[in-house]
């Protein structure tokens, strides 16, 4: 069981090694910043060298929210969450006393992602898209600077080919890093990292998945669904979606997981994120679901013992 301990007291970063740059198989059309210098100044950010690599494993807890918006109704404001790591291993795992919507757990143990069921043989239409797209946690991208597995702390053994463009969101000036190329895209998904353009900190993830017309049957948005009468306010979706015969012709689907992080904070010498929301879209194929998660951290650890079953999501 991971040991829990007062924000502020401990200080805690993601990971396993410091990248040797400049890097090899990356491009740029941006001609003040290589995607190797932005990324070195990006681990500055988060702390020294030797900060970080004291760090083997971490853990942060705290406050969790969630508001469904489409495909579902409701608004749970009273959860709570714990996010874990321990080199490439990843969990987050958040409860909600909702007999609809227990919440989630997601995980990686090394070898396999699994995400949890809410109910039995269904999974939410977030842990369907993590565990089906599951190189957002193979990849070490859930959880940002949050997590152990954080790619950018071990660039150099993956050698992805990246662009890098200035980009605005929100009136906010950002870098925005493309991680991989068609053809080199993690899992097929088109992952973007955008950073500060101050202080390079990394504030946010864009996980994009298009699934073309493929003239088949459409599921539902919540996995395991065939029909079910529409969701109870603050549950999760139980109507299905319409279903296409041979000859109609469905819109693409667009999948997108967007994670945030705010109000950083240094701790011990380290600068982290204290807030985490992450928001998921679905739109096509006669469906649509949006729904956004809001965490606040409370409490962090670092380098405590560990539970490894809670990297492993129970159905």
């Amino acid at each position: 069981m991971i040991v829990i301990e007062r924000l502020g007291l401990l200080a805690a970063a993601a990971c396993l090694c410091l990248p040797a740059l400049p890097l090899r198989a990356v491009h740029s059309n941006e001609k003040s910043m290589t995607p190797g210098a932005l990324i070195e100044k990006h681990l500055k950010s988060i702390g020294t060298p030797e900060k970080i690599m004291a760090v083997r494993s971490w853990g942060v807890s705290g406050r969790a929210n969630v508001e469904f918006i489409l495909g579902a109704t409701g608004n749970l404001t009273d959860g709570f969450f714990m996010f874990v790591s321990d080199g490439p291993k990843v969990a987050i795992k958040m409860d909600f006393e909702d007999v609809n919507y227990p919440g989630e757990h997601l995980a990686y143990d090394g070898r396999e992602v699994t995400a949890a069921h809410i109910t039995p043989g269904q999974r939410s239409p977030l842990a369907d898209f993590v565990f089906l797209h599951n190189a957002t946690m193979r990849e070490g991208f859930l959880g940002g600077v949050l997590s152990t597995a954080w790619p950018l702390l071990r660039i150099e053994g993956k050698m992805p080919r990246m662009q890098l463009r200035e980009t605005e969101i929100r009136g906010r000036r950002l870098y925005e890093l493309e991680y991989g190329t068609p053809g080199r895209r993690p899992g097929n998904m088109r992952v973007k990292l955008f950073f500060d353009k101050e202080n390079f900190r990394h504030v946010r993830t864009e996980y994009k998945v298009m699934i073309s017309d493929e003239l088949t049957s459409v599921r539902s948005i919540v996995s395991g669904s065939v029909t079910g009468a529409p969701a109870a306010s603050g549950g999760m979706p139980a109507a299905s979606a319409p279903i296409a015969t041979i000859m109609e012709s469905q819109p693409d689907s667009i999948y997108q997981l967007v994670e945030e992080f705010d109000d950083f904070a240094s701790l011990g010498g380290l600068v982290l994120p204290m807030s985490y929301a992450l928001e998921y879209s679905l739109e096509g194929h006669g469906a649509t679901f949006l729904a956004k998660w809001t965490l606040q951290a409370e409490y962090y650890a670092n380098n405590g013992d560990i539970d490894q079953k809670f990297f492993i999501a129970h159905k």
